[in-house]
């Protein structure tokens, strides 16, 4: 049985249209690379994804793997936080932390449509309820925004418009939404955006920044060229995070912003 009929079996009626769309999507060679979809299992979680593509090392990364809490340990999931994670992908992320906040709730945020499809399959697969996933990218205005397309169905950017095809997104800034959503507190939020988390946060006032205990930041300054991770910090700092830079590279690293003191 092919991996496409195996997850059909699997998921809910309402969301086997999102599979047919992927594989009309990919079979008619839309995208720059045409992918074979196949299923795993990777430490307990099922997963779909896209073969010889930039999915395999994002799940390689991923779960038992995690690079993300694992170099966080400011931040430790509890039972009933509310994590945001901006630049979703196919939703590895988001399904680990799902797994820790089981009386929480996770928000996946991810512009690509394919790669959205992809997601939306990831989380009926496991039965995630605690999450709800966002066709939509974060920007620093409300509407809709060109998604410029890197190769390899990874590295896709709102902001390096160098690339031979795009799509156009809504988008939203971060303030709105929380507003839409009614977010008063999230615990923890990851960005990892292609360098749209410099519009994202550089234009998030602080009564905005301060509903936030703990930031992963993964800054892009080759990609976003008007401002660099000292202008990050600076703001974040000035909004009452303490910041440390980690996994820094010439251009590329990771920005850690805490709140004070451990939550009560």
């Amino acid at each position: 049985m092919s991996s496409a009929k195996r997850i059909a079996r699997i998921l809910p009626g309402p969301v086997k249209s999102v599979l047919r769309s992927v594989r009309d999507r990919f079979g008619g060679g839309e995208r720059d690379q045409p992918s074979t979809v196949a299923i795993g299992s990777f430490e307990g979680f099922e997963v779909a994804y896209r073969k010889g593509t930039a999915d395999e090392p994002v799940i390689s990364h991923s779960f038992g793997n995690d690079v993300f809490f694992v170099n966080v340990p400011e931040y430790q999931p509890r039972e009933r936080d509310v994590i945001i994670d901006v630049g979703a992908h196919i939703g590895t992320f988001s399904l680990l932390a799902a797994s820790k906040v089981r009386q929480g709730h996770v928000h996946a945020i991810e512009a690509s449509q394919d790669t959205f499809n992809f997601l939306r399959i990831n989380l009926a697969l496991n039965r995630c309820e605690n999450v709800t996933a966002h066709h939509l990218a974060l920007t620093d205005r409300n509407g809709t925004c060109t998604l410029f397309h890197d190769t390899g169905n990874w590295g896709h950017s709102t902001v390096s418009a160098d690339a031979a095809t795009s799509e156009t997104v809504d988008c939203a800034t971060l303030e709105t939404f929380l507003l839409r959503h009614k977010i008063e507190r999230c615990q923890f939020m990851k960005l990892n955006c292609e360098g749209a988390e410099f519009p994202i946060l550089l234009t998030s006032p602080k009564s905005v920044l301060e509903r936030f205990d703990c930031m992963l930041v993964l800054y892009h300054c080759d990609l976003w060229t008007d401002s660099n991770e000292t202008d990050l910090v600076r703001h974040l700092e000035a909004s009452g995070f303490s910041c440390v830079v980690r996994q820094q590279t010439d251009r590329r690293g990771w920005i850690v912003a805490t709140r004070g003191p451990a939550r009560a």
